[in-house]
């Protein structure tokens, strides 16, 4: 079997959730000896760096404005070149643009849908409405797929319920952590005790609000706040902590997967107040590293974790800390969350997720 995947996860991102994806997928696919086709002129994304995966080229320093453009644009017609000049049987798009489909005849296509952020929240984040192009791509896509892989029933549910589609159309292949080879028992952080928030924080991320919430518990009991990944904190951010009196508790620390790793492996929890995901992969990094998590009680988390976690409102304060106290106030607690999600971490892996898309594959081709 020769499946088709084109440029679009690797032109947009150097590195994150959705190429890393792709990036698993490939290789997956290929040592199970299929034919997993990376159609990808050039990319800087660390994904395939690691796992070896050519033939993309860098794509150096340039003094072209809007550099990310250009290289969108010449791996794009690259694809189109490639499509047409190369047989298979399937084309799997890396992300939601159908601008390469008018070039495949009569051949399975099957998408992924990571999230529905911008058709769910759009309303209530007015930056989100940037995204009318995305949603307009999904619109376009969601009629053109023969079939759509969901990342969770959650997930599965919202492509349902907005754009109308039959659920037979759609199959459910759950996502995995690559943290497992990254565990370390030896608390090298250097840190106080501290709770961990991971990744980006602005909009329905609901960072500030968590922020407000607990900040009077972390005076308390004078426990640190390090926030791994992510840009620096902006204006707005600086003003709270200031405002909060939390300034020398909270740290925004740049990461690589080892060091965040070691992140996970000695918090105290890993907190993850978000409004709204379609996955959680942070969630079985933190299972992994044997990290106790108090998740948001919404959208896919709470099917991701089921009870191997505190939950919490994101919605409202109180609930936020006293979720947060539960987790802080017993390490028995924190040693039954870790155990458990460990347990939970092995219903997830990469093999699987390999081995269920192929399955989807296999069937369209009957």
């Amino acid at each position: 079997m020769r499946v088709f995947y084109d440029h679009q996860a690797f032109s947009l991102q150097d590195y994150g959730g959705v190429s890393r994806i792709f990036s698993e997928l490939v290789t997956g696919i290929n040592k199970r000896g299929h034919d997993a086709h990376l159609s990808l002129l050039y990319s800087n994304n660390t994904h395939l760096k690691e796992k070896n995966i050519a033939p993309a080229k860098p794509f150096k320093n340039s003094p072209f404005l809007k550099k990310r453009k250009i290289l969108y644009a010449v791996n794009h017609a690259y694809n189109v070149l490639d499509i047409r000049k190369n047989a298979f049987d399937v084309y799997h798009p890396t992300y939601y643009s159908p601008n390469l489909i008018k070039y495949v005849n009569n051949k399975p296509i099957v998408v992924t849908f990571h999230d529905m952020i911008h058709e769910k929240l759009s309303g209530k984040f007015q930056e989100l409405k940037a995204g009318s192009k995305l949603i307009a791509q999904k619109k376009s896509i969601v009629s053109k797929a023969t079939h759509i892989i969901a990342v969770s029933e959650n997930t599965k549910k919202d492509v349902i319920e907005i754009y109308g589609v039959e659920p037979e159309k759609i199959k459910v292949v759950h996502l995995a952590s690559s943290f497992e080879s990254l565990v370390s028992d030896n608390n090298i952080t250097g840190h106080p005790p501290y709770l961990l928030y991971v990744g980006n924080r602005g909009l329905y991320k609901n960072f500030i609000p968590f922020l407000k919430a607990i900040a009077p518990l972390l005076l308390k009991r004078k426990i640190s706040f390090i926030c791994a990944g992510g840009k620096e904190f902006n204006k707005e951010e600086k003003d709270v902590i200031v405002a909060l009196r939390v300034e020398d508790l909270i740290h925004q620390e740049a990461v690589n997967d080892t060091k965040l790793a070691q992140l996970y492996g000695n918090a105290l929890a890993f907190v993850f107040p978000s409004l709204y995901e379609g996955f959680g992969i942070p969630v079985l990094e933190a299972f992994a590293c044997n990290c106790p998590c108090v998740l948001s009680n919404t959208s896919s988390l709470p099917e991701v974790a089921q009870n191997t976690a505190v939950y919490m409102d994101p919605y409202d304060a109180e609930s936020m800390y006293y979720a947060v106290e539960t987790v802080l106030n017993d390490s028995s607690v924190r040693n039954d969350l870790a155990i458990r999600g460990k347990v939970r971490a092995n219903d997830f892996s990469w093999d699987k997720h390999v081995d269920e898309t192929l399955d989807l594959y296999t069937q369209l081709l009957k």
